[in-house]
């Protein structure tokens, strides 16, 4: 039994939780921390569910048929990483201004939940490109 791409999917939803977490406790302590995780837990868990479910399942196509195409493992993991900064991100808005970045402050906190929204939705769109290659 080859437990490699359910190791890998489950540690790929934690460390993008620890991502999250670790992003939201630099910028903010680890208070805010707990309490945005319990503002939007309904949008973090999934996400990094369905992450590391795609990751699980990339790895196990991989393994079964070497895919040549990798590029949904990256759109979806570069959706769920953007979208779990931009939850956090827009703590920083002590150090955005000075930056020259009080816009994109602006609109991170305007859009995260559509922004998580849409990262989950292309993290489930590859779970299902992923299993329609797998039976195949």
């Amino acid at each position: 039994m080859n437990l490699l791409p359910t190791a890998s999917g489950i540690a790929s939803g934690a460390i993008l939780l620890g991502f999250y977490i670790a992003t939201m406790t630099a910028f903010n302590g680890w208070q805010a921390a707990a309490v945005q995780f319990q503002t939007i837990w309904w949008l973090l868990v999934p996400l990094s569910v369905a992450f590391g479910t795609q990751v699980g399942l990339f790895v196990r196509l991989k393994q079964s048929l070497r895919a040549k195409n990798a590029s949904t493992i990256a759109t979806g993991g570069a959706s769920a990483g953007v979208g779990m900064l931009a939850c956090c991100v827009h703590h920083a808005t002590d150090v955005l201004p000075i930056l020259g970045m009080s816009a994109l402050s602006v609109f991170l906190i305007r859009y995260q939940q559509p922004i998580l929204l849409l990262s989950l939705g292309i993290n489930l769109f590859g779970i299902w490109h992923i299993q329609k290659i797998l039976k195949k």
